[in-house]
């Protein structure tokens, strides 16, 4: 099973560095990307990892109760949707017979 994803190991250098890229394409919402994205990035792959196969509603409540409350420019819902990016990205499985990048809107 070469080049498939381990759902228990997340690389949060790798992934702040992906959507940090997403961010400069203007790909994420956000007006900074240190004050409104890493810390919903970071707690997103922790949420993941904490249990990499469970629900999405039980993440999205994980997300929503222990969303850092010193981000008010960040709204629920748009902490939301980057936080289902990450997850997106995360369950992802590379390779022909897996997703691509998710789609960013």
């Amino acid at each position: 099973m070469i080049g498939l994803r381990d759902r228990e190991f997340v690389n949060a250098v790798s992934e702040l560095s992906y959507w940090q890229q997403r961010f400069d394409r203007r790909s994420l919402n956000g007006s900074s990307f240190r004050n409104d994205c890493i810390a919903i990035i970071k707690l997103a792959c922790e949420i993941h990892l904490r249990d990499p196969r469970g629900l999405h509603s039980a993440w999205l409540k994980d997300l929503h109760a222990r969303r850092p409350p010193c981000q008010p420019r960040n709204s629920s819902n748009v902490a939301a949707q980057i936080a289902q990016l990450c997850w997106d990205r995360l369950n992802c499985e590379p390779g022909p017979s897996g997703c691509s990048a998710p789609r960013l809107q």
